[in-house]
């Protein structure tokens, strides 16, 4: 019977190990090694009645209690894995202080993960008061947006920016694109560019912007500071950019079955600080 039981578990060992060589979706996978768990699982319990029944007790409870326990612990990761509940009686966190907590290693990568997150945050073009700022209206025009999908590219070829959706499956997409009816895009809820300013050209206040001073191109024109029309505000005051931030591009959608991806057009959004021109 012993030798029946390992020849089973070797066979799901194997399969196990063979999947790990697999490429697919963290959550596809896990599900698949559920399938195999509870394969495994109800052997065991097979194993364990056949020891009872043969007399030997002994043997055959504690590999009952084993089955029972491993019961417990494959329902959670269904709940986890198969649908978007809790369980409410979950002791992972009890059990894994039990045996010590977490690695050395995951409890540091989280230490750094909370230090990164209480950093500051400065904007690239200095600091403002609140009541000063305003958002403007910017237009690009086809010209403009290939510079900004040159910028893209540049803080994209330096690991800067990752157009990877924020590392969601194509799972977590469809639900944050059901919860909210929007769209999820690849660049997030925009990114900063590092450097840029504003010229006044031929009448029309041009947003400059690049990765630094050096390389730098128009990505659009203000034509409206808050409700105010550029041409009225720039008269009455004295207008600082101070922030710029590209929006948009490629995207996912919630399909039937699936997430859809779709290119689309990033959008300059900014932020325009002002001082009236008398003082």
């Amino acid at each position: 019977m012993t030798t029946g039981a390992n020849s089973e578990f070797s066979i799901l060992d194997m399969i196990n190990h063979a999947l790990g060589y697999v490429n697919v979706n963290v959550k596809i996978k896990n599900q698949i090694y559920i399938g195999i768990g509870i394969a495994g699982n109800l052997y065991l319990g097979y194993v364990a009645i056949r020891l009872m029944q043969n007399g030997a007790w002994l043997r055959g409870i504690l590999y009952m209690l084993v089955f029972l326990a491993l019961i417990y612990f494959i329902t959670l990761n269904v709940i986890y894995y198969f649908t978007n509940k809790t369980a409410k009686y979950d002791l992972s966190s009890k059990i894994e202080k039990l045996l010590g907590g977490k690695p050395k290693e995951a409890l540091a990568a989280e230490q750094q993960a909370q230090n990164n997150q209480q950093q500051p945050y400065i904007p690239v073009n200095g600091i403002f008061d609140g009541q000063e700022l305003l958002p403007a209206t910017v237009k690009t025009s086809h010209t403009e947006q290939e510079n900004v999908h040159q910028i893209v590219d540049q803080l994209q070829a330096a690991n800067i920016v990752r157009l990877d959706y924020g590392g969601m499956s194509d799972d977590a997409v469809i639900q944050q694109a059901q919860a909210t009816g929007e769209p999820v895009y690849a660049i997030g809820q925009g990114i900063q560019i590092p450097f840029s300013q504003l010229k006044l050209e031929n009448h029309r206040l041009v947003i400059y912007a690049g990765i630094n001073q050096m390389d730098q191109s128009p990505v659009g024109h203000i034509t409206k500071v808050g409700l105010t029309d550029v041409h009225d505000a720039h008269e009455d005051y004295k207008l600082y950019l101070a922030s710029t931030v590209i929006t948009g591009g490629m995207s996912k959608i919630a399909g039937r079955t699936s997430a859809i991806e779709q290119p689309g057009d990033y959008q300059v959004t900014a932020q325009v600080a002002y001082e009236d021109r008398q003082e």
